[in-house]
């Protein structure tokens, strides 16, 4: 695989790499969401929101202000002495972004070069500058000749097995009450209508919001009858699709403990209830705190699909907006839809 050194060119790919996202991710504030994968990225103040001009960050860590990893746009003319990332071509004149196989420590984790092959688990691609191979380690972010939804699956799988790499590094700070919020947020993963109750507390009596139910009630409206909400043995799942082969799982807020639960629900209801076969997991949250990058690749390993949904209107009439990715996969299988 050659260095591409024609800057038009790299312009070129740099821009249908980040057009390719920006039309194939949910925008939501001042970052972009991969759905199913729950990457997140942005462009960290390069550009207006919603816009990408020379730099994305790949990542987003809500809990440590910082990314996984940086994408900037080449510069051809410094070839593979410049910026961390180049335009390559193979023989059959395909292009590829690269990466350099290096992230520098920040508030997620120390350095990491000399073993980020080993850590992240890629393979190094050998890249040619001027008739010798490159001194520097590169590595495939995607292959532009592909299809848009594999362009971003590519650059997703690249975030996180830098967001692996990072992990297996160690390092970086961590406050201990990053999600105090969202921990003592009560989840309510039964629920099947939305609604307003009081509770009493030793400071008075409060409203508590209990959203999951108006998550399944608007799911419910645009999937119909094909959702149901199998029991058995005193479980009951939040959703299932049978045609569509998919178990659902309604989170409420994106902290630890509601992935934990959510998770245990996904693998275990399965057997607890009774359903047929191996169906694919799905878990679905508010966007309005992203996961963390390695919250995101370990669920990854776990073969789950994260999802978000939006909330608009107000406490007492919440609106819900699921991303088009999510009914997509929902409706998969389903004869009309």
């Amino acid at each position: 695989m050659k260095i591409v050194s024609v800057q038009d060119k790299c312009d070129a790919a740099f821009r249908q790499w980040a057009d390719t996202l920006i039309n194939n991710t949910q925008f939501t504030r001042n970052y972009w969401t991969i759905e199913g994968k729950g990457v997140n990225f942005s462009n960290y103040g390069h550009g207006e929101p919603g816009e990408i001009t020379r730099e994305v960050m790949l990542g987003v860590d809500p809990s440590t202000g910082n990314s996984t990893v940086k994408i900037v746009k080449p510069n051809a003319e410094k070839l593979d002495k410049g910026p961390v990332t180049v335009l390559a071509e193979d023989e059959q004149g395909r292009h590829y972004l690269l990466r350099e196989g290096r992230l520098q420590k920040n508030n997620i984790s120390n350095f990491v070069k000399d073993n980020f092959s080993e850590l992240s688990g890629l393979s190094e691609v050998p890249l040619i500058v001027d008739g010798e191979i490159s001194k520097r380690h590169w590595y495939i972010v995607a292959n532009l000749a592909s299809t848009p939804n594999e362009i971003v699956a590519q650059t997703a799988a690249f975030s996180i097995a830098c967001a692996r790499a990072r992990n297996l590094a160690g390092g970086g700070k961590h406050s201990d009450d990053i999600d105090k919020e969202e921990e003592s947020r009560p989840t309510y993963g039964m629920d099947e209508k939305g609604r307003l109750t009081k509770r009493t507390t030793p400071g008075g009596n409060i409203q508590v919001h209990e959203l999951q139910g108006y998550v399944y009630s608007a799911l419910k409206n645009i999937i119909g009858e094909e959702l149901r909400k199998p029991k058995n043995n005193g479980y009951c799942v939040d959703g299932f699709i049978s045609r569509a082969n998919l178990l659902i799982e309604i989170k409420t807020g994106t902290a630890a403990h509601c992935i934990y639960e959510g998770i245990g629900q996904l693998l275990l209801y399965p057997s607890l209830i009774g359903i047929k076969g191996t169906p694919d997991r799905a878990l679905i949250v508010p966007d309005d705190r992203p996961l963390r990058p390695i919250m995101a690749a370990a669920l990854d390993a776990a073969n789950i699909a994260i999802f978000t949904y939006s909330i608009e209107g107000s406490v007492e009439a919440p609106h819900i907006i699921f991303s088009d990715a999510f009914i997509n996969r929902c409706r998969a299988g389903i004869i009309g839809a």
